[in-house]
């Protein structure tokens, strides 16, 4: 299924957010020209390549000079053409190219342009240069991670980054749906508000109490048993029982009804309060099973538990993963090496929708893009020789 096919989409964005939105897009049959300055987006060689090799298949590289007036005229030609524009620059850094959503908007009459910025378009923050772990930070979101009696810790991975970029990709889903009303629309999405909506439930704990929500580990305060336990093979697990049914339903299949009867494991308050208790209790019936019979034992038993694997883990040896086709083949230019990368999140029916190609190369599309576009020969030749644009 390709929903976009036909959809054309002018990528103006670097890091993760951006390109996660525009690759999401790419794999809903959009065709995505991404582009490039002179010298290649700058995030080609992070963390050797591996970012740019997840974030930007399916796209096609147009290499092209911002800074030059012909430069500015070509991409100004090619965004009145567009379906879709979609940037992660700071607010007014297009307005300087006149590729703003204002001067867009007056070539183009229905375009959907979209920006992702570190927090928005507007507001005491907005020339605020902004990263995952920044927005990760003045969201209260590191304030409530981490061990408790340790300092904060950034989530492992730029999870504030994908979820803005699916959050953006839904936005401009919806704005091509709109588009039969008539009209241009401007979506405004950033890593700051994304990353407060991850904190709905710590905002309504603490309007509702008074009481500021701290770091708890591996744990959640108030719901025992709940955190990373060790079967008898010493491999980690996470247990989440997250109500007094569940804990019942722990204690019958470990054979430990007893602990139903003790009054200390009554309550969820109760066993909260004593959770450290009730944990040496648990790991003594855990002790008798290695990971993988305690984690089947649980599960058929109703119980949400699972095994905390490291990445080696995840890509070799989990058979949900392999059964559901995470992984895809992807290149990474960087390095010359071939590399998997995850799949984006969605299916249809029909199985993934998720069939990209390996990244661009920059510029790889450069002549191609132009001439879809109705450039001559001799016109792009002479962008080619002045510099405006780049072949690779």
């Amino acid at each position: 299924m390709q929903p976009l096919e036909g959809i054309d989409v002018l990528d103006f964005t670097q890091s993760i957010a951006g390109p996660i939105c525009t690759q999401s897009l790419t794999a809903l049959g959009a065709n995505v020209v991404k582009i490039e300055p002179p010298d290649g987006d700058a995030f080609r060689p992070l963390i050797d390549g591996a970012m740019f090799a997840s974030c930007n298949r399916g796209k096609r590289s147009l290499s092209l000079d911002l800074k030059s007036d012909e430069g500015r005229a070509l991409a100004q030609e090619l965004a009145a053409e567009a379906d879709v524009v979609v940037e992660s620059f700071r607010p007014g850094v297009m307005e300087r190219y006149d590729l703003d959503y204002e001067s867009v908007s007056e070539t183009n009459d229905d375009v959907v342009y979209c920006s992702v910025t570190g927090f928005g378009q507007d507001g005491p923050y907005e020339d605020y240069p902004a990263y995952d772990p920044i927005a990760q930070a003045m969201s209260g979101l590191l304030s409530v991670t981490g061990p408790a009696d340790g300092k904060p810790a950034r989530v492992g991975t730029s999870a504030i980054d994908y979820t803005t970029g699916l959050t953006a990709a839904m936005l401009v889903m919806g704005g091509l749906l709109g588009r039969h009303s008539g009209g241009s629309e401007h979506i405004d999405v950033s890593l700051f508000e994304v990353a407060t909506t991850w904190m709905g439930y710590r905002v309504a704990e603490y309007t509702a109490t008074d009481q500021v929500p701290t770091r708890s580990g591996d744990t959640i305060d108030g719901i025992a048993p709940y955190g990373i336990f060790e079967a008898g093979d010493g491999d980690p697990f996470y247990l989440a029982t997250a109500s007094t049914k569940l804990y019942h339903r722990l204690c019958r299949t470990l054979e430990r009804e007893d602990l139903l009867e003790d009054e200390r494991f009554e309550t969820l308050s109760s066993r909260s309060e004593h959770r450290e208790t009730l944990r040496a209790e648990l790991e003594e019936a855990f002790a008798e099973y290695d990971r993988r019979e305690l984690v089947e034992r649980l599960v058929s038993g109703g119980i949400p538990a699972g095994p905390v694997q490291s990445i080696d883990e995840l890509v070799e040896e989990d058979p949900h993963a392999e059964s559901r086709d995470f992984f895809v083949e992807t290149y990474n230019q960087h390095l010359e090496e071939p590399c998997r990368t995850t799949r984006l999140p969605f299916r249809f029916e029909d199985g993934p929708v998720d069939d990209l190609e390996s990244p661009p190369r920059q510029g790889e599309h450069s002549r191609a893009v132009l001439e879809e576009w109705g450039y001559d020969d001799e016109t792009i030749e002479a962008l080619l020789a002045d510099g405006v644009i780049v072949e690779s």
